[in-house]
């Protein structure tokens, strides 16, 4: 199983600008990241911003949140202090609380974190992505989404890499562009197509003989699986449908951000799906979805 990790100043330190940009002339190889510097120093931040949360160092806010942060997730109002006040009260509720950051991708000035996320220990816990937008060094907009972990009933759980080489952070064995044209083309040609011909279609030519490695509680590996799973979505409610928001991309990993309408008995929702890529065809997958809940703090979709 792929090692996630959890965060220490040590290790924050790794990942800063000054330990992560390639040397002149350099080479990367085959597990090298493929983020710019900026990039880098983009992840860094976001990843000292977990490790204060692991360390209940609330005070860490005000170097790395900007006072006018813009608040997409429901629960939570527009600005740093806000942020703050919902993180002091999920401590205080879970002293023992633990972020244990699985997978980032950092694409300009976006940072997507999948992580782990549990109240006390032995908790099955909750599945989180957020999304971070940076301006200058410090985390200016907020999106987030979160899943209670279910178990593992096709035998995959929801954080693991198994496609090979099983490292969880993204590789140069595919380029940004390349991983988000296939993203989009799988909401667009497989997720969102009604016809199942045409979606058996686009399975093989975007999952072809791959394994496909599933993530999504109770759908199976393999395109048949998700064949299965989509045509079922479209008959259940024929007006379904993943409309997508936000595309971001490191190297072999894609995050897709969609609004989803309609989805079995869920009429509103957010999902953020993940794609390992490799030649032009998706390896694997991870999901976190949440509906959208009736009433928000801030004026923001969470999409």
């Amino acid at each position: 199983m792929a090692v996630p990790f959890i965060l220490s100043v040590a290790m924050i330190a790794a990942f800063g600008p000054a330990a992560t940009a390639a040397p002149r002339h350099h080479q990367p190889s085959a597990f090298e990241s493929v983020a710019s510097p900026k990039e880098q120093a983009n992840r860094a931040v976001v990843l000292s911003f977990y490790a204060a949360l692991n360390r209940g160092n609330l005070g860490y806010f005000d170097q790395v949140v900007r006072p006018d942060l813009v608040q997409h997730y429901p629960a939570i109002a527009d600005g740093r202090s806000a942020f703050r006040a919902y993180h002091a009260a999920l401590r205080k509720q879970n002293p023992d609380l633990r972020f244990v950051v699985e997978r980032t991708i950092a694409q300009n000035d976006l940072v997507v974190v999948h992580s782990h996320f549990t109240g006390k220990p032995g908790d099955a816990g909750i599945a989180k992505v957020n999304l971070f937008r940076l301006d200058r060094g410090r985390i200016a907009e907020h999106w987030e989404l979160n899943q209670a972990v279910q178990p593992a009933a096709t035998g995959n759980d929801m954080f693991s890499t198994l496609s090979s080489p099983r490292i969880a952070r993204s590789l140069p064995l595919s380029t940004d562009a390349e991983s988000a044209r296939v993203g989009r083309a799988a909401f667009a040609e497989i997720v969102n197509q009604p016809d199942d011909a045409l979606r058996l279609r686009a399975l093989n030519r975007y999952i072809g003989n791959n394994t496909y490695y599933q993530h999504f509680p109770n759908v199976p590996n393999g395109p048949e699986a998700l064949q299965q799973f989509v045509h079922n979505a479209f008959a259940a409610q024929p007006e379904y449908r993943a409309d997508v928001k936000t595309v971001v991309a490191e190297g072999d990993l894609v995050a897709v951000f969609e609004h989803l309408v309609k989805l079995f008995d869920m009429e509103d929702g957010v999902g953020a799906d993940l794609f390992r890529v490799r030649d032009g065809k998706l390896l694997e997958h991870w999901v976190v979805i949440e509906p959208t809940p009736p009433t928000s703090a801030n004026p923001h979709p969470m999409y």
